[in-house]
């Protein structure tokens, strides 16, 4: 089977289109029919880590670990009640914390596939889990807009800092482990000095809810998304330096390259569009998707890029030679359109 299909709905300044021979047999990542809210690779990018559901809410949800050369499943977590939103994996790698809409929060052992345990911190659901840089500590938050911080060696709670007064979307540890930064549906981002339990910074200029938060591996660079169709740039300070417009639906995830020179965008206007950081300007944009974009991940040696969806379930591409390895139906039938 030919996987090396064209990744032709990338669509770079001076790069041309691509054209593969269609696969003989669709792989199993791209059978995969299910919403998908949250992705992760592994340190190696062999690995894909993906979260979602039957819907975005009470429907069963599910954990699904994937080979990103194959396209194969290697191994789904059993047993989440409603749908995934948040995944985390351990600095060693031997652990996977994922949370849900219920609100619970399960801790899984990677190497045994197998659940440790699930924690249950307080009603309504819980959105966002982190690990530490150093994966000494672990950060939930949720609804109530409350952030809670566990210690991973003996999993009892370290502290709860009251963060925002609305719910909080998503959650990302400073590089360095300093700073928690937090984004919440009313309409801000903010720093926190989590040992202190002190707020550093208030980042407003979002009209909207802030759906994502996120670091660049520097330290030096921190991109927000929401609801208001947005993406900001701030630097480690939580001082605005730019806001990349383009998107014509909410703006559900971002991802910046391990080099920090592109920014990766999910949105439900079914793209994700590519951002060249230094130039604060869009490059080029994946489209034919059939369903909303939801989540969007790059691999840490910048190999692979990973788009999860609603319709099109799961889309990897490989970043350099702009190919999509498994292609669905529906980008191939995007392709032709284009070509036309």
């Amino acid at each position: 089977m030919n996987r090396r299909r064209s990744f032709c709905c990338l669509l770079l300044t001076g790069l041309g289109l691509l054209v593969g021979n269609r696969a003989e047999a669709q792989p199993a990542i791209v059978q995969h029919e299910r919403w998908v809210t949250s992705l992760l690779f592994s340190a190696d990018g062999n690995l894909l880590y993906s979260g979602g559901g039957e819907s975005l809410q009470y429907r069963p949800g599910d954990v699904k670990i994937w080979d990103t050369k194959t396209g194969n499943l290697v191994a789904a977590l059993e047993g989440q009640t409603s749908n995934i939103w948040g995944l985390a994996i351990s600095a060693d790698g031997t652990r996977l914390v994922s949370s849900a809409y219920d609100g619970k929060i399960n801790l899984w052992n990677l190497a045994e596939r197998k659940l440790l345990g699930t924690v249950e911190k307080r009603k309504g659901w819980c959105r966002a889990v982190t690990f530490s840089p150093d994966g000494k500590v672990l950060a939930s938050a949720g609804e109530d807009g409350q952030v809670t911080l566990w210690s991973t060696e003996n999993n009892m709670e370290i502290k709860t800092i009251k963060c925002h007064e609305a719910a909080v979307y998503d959650l990302a540890f400073s590089p360095d482990g300093a700073t928690l930064a937090t984004a919440s549906t009313d309409k801000t981002a903010r720093l926190f000095d989590w040992n202190a339990g002190m707020e550093k910074a208030k980042m407003e200029g979002h009209a909207d809810a802030v759906w994502c938060i996120t670091y660049a591996r520097n330290n030096a660079l921190i991109a927000t998304c929401g609801a208001d169709r947005k993406i900001k740039l701030w630097d480690a300070a939580g001082k605005e330096q730019a806001t990349l417009e383009g998107h014509k639906d909410w703006v559900t995830k971002v991802a910046i390259s391990p080099d920090a020179g592109t920014l990766y965008s999910a949105s439900l206007d079914r793209t994700v569009r590519v951002w060249n950081i230094a130039e604060k300007k869009e490059v080029g944009s994946i489209t034919g998707f059939k369903g909303t974009v939801w989540s969007v991940a790059v691999s840490a040696d910048n190999r692979l890029l990973a788009a999860g969806s609603h319709k099109d379930s799961i889309r990897i591409f490989e970043i350099a030679s702009k190919n999509e390895l498994f292609p669905h139906p529906a980008s191939e039938e995007k392709a032709k359109e284009e070509k036309k």
